[in-house]
């Protein structure tokens, strides 16, 4: 009998031991396959009632059962630097690490204004954009891995969490057009800094001279800027209400809207491809795709413009009445 409870007993130790020894293995792998991306406090943004930043609450309370916003995860409405408006559903917070995919390239465009402004990089070395060529090049010029540029000149800065960078294969080049992992409300900070010419709760991140480079065409056929969709770019019944509206178009149907006109910054995520609750939203299945691909990506900004009530006129001259009721 005692025998058989020594045998035992070494048995337990040596499963113990394999799996201690398996589990740190996979954390080995695990901080092989992703770079930190250094962050600030990660406070939250500023609250503000809509009736305050001039918005109708009940307006506002509709968009989120419209058609378009079927499966919403995450939909939240900035103005003037406060958020006005959220609402989660299926797991989802503010504080819920995603991988917003298409985002990305918007980051290699900041930190590249903000490596050309501190004379790290000249901006005849960059040529038409190219987020990964961008990427070799600030490396290349300023010495540093974009990475930590990132993260102290422009994430950190921001006063966002920290967030990481998923690899391919250990010791990879970051990616640059997705695997960016970060909370979902500290890409409504990356929005701020596209509505207040690269300033961000008084802090001038880069240049507002910059951030009008990255609204203008930068492509050939003047759908894109510097890492930003164009509104020429949306895909909608109908076109973005306000002409100066960017937006970043992320996997499934995440999407980051940007209207300087009236400082607005509008995020929507629904359809990532992961299961709901998920946190990362980087792959999307084939039916996420087709969904993603056929949906209507002007409707619910052109629903949240027209909830604006202190607006003058709309930026485009179709009428938003048409937007009110789906399909028409």
């Amino acid at each position: 009998m005692r025998r058989s409870v020594g045998l035992i007993g070494a048995v337990v130790v040596a499963v113990l031991a394999w799996a201690a020894i398996s589990y740190y293995r996979y954390l080995e792998r695990s901080a092989a396959l992703r770079v930190e991306v250094a962050g600030g406090d990660g406070g939250g943004l500023p609250l503000a009632r809509p009736e305050s930043e001039h918005f109708d609450a009940t307006a506002l309370e509709r968009v989120t059962q419209d058609p378009a916003a079927a499966g919403l995860r995450a939909f939240i409405v900035l103005r003037h630097g406060h958020v006005v408006f959220e609402r989660f559903r299926h797991g989802i917070n503010a504080n819920t690490l995603i991988d917003s995919g298409g985002f990305a390239p918007a980051l290699v465009a900041l930190v590249a204004g903000v490596t050309v402004q501190q004379r790290m990089l000249a901006l005849s070395a960059l040529g038409p954009f190219d987020a990964p060529g961008w990427r070799d090049a600030i490396e290349h010029a300023s010495g540093h891995r974009y990475t930590e540029l990132l993260g102290h000149r422009v994430w950190a800065r921001l006063n966002a969490a920290p967030a990481y960078i998923a690899l391919p294969t250990p010791n990879a080049a970051a990616p640059v057009d997705c695997c960016f992992h970060a909370r979902v409300q500290d890409w409504m900070r990356i929005g701020a800094l596209l509505v207040d010419g690269g300033n961000f709760e008084g802090a001038q991140i880069v240049t507002d001279s910059w951030i009008l480079r990255m609204r203008q065409p930068a492509s050939a056929d003047g759908l894109h800027g510097l890492g930003v969709e164009l509104t020429a770019s949306a895909h909608g019944a109908a076109p973005l209400a306000a002409r100066d509206t960017v937006f970043l178009r992320g996997p499934g149907r995440w999407r980051l809207w940007a209207v300087p006109s009236l400082h607005l910054v509008v995020l929507f995520g629904s359809g990532s491809g992961d299961d709901a609750g998920s946190a990362s939203a980087g792959s999307t299945t084939t039916v996420g795709r087709a969904a993603a691909a056929t949906w209507d990506e002007t409707r619910l900004p052109n629903l949240v413009i027209a909830a604006v009530t202190d607006r003058t006129a709309p930026q485009n001259p179709e009428s938003l009445l048409q937007q009110l009721v789906p399909h028409h």
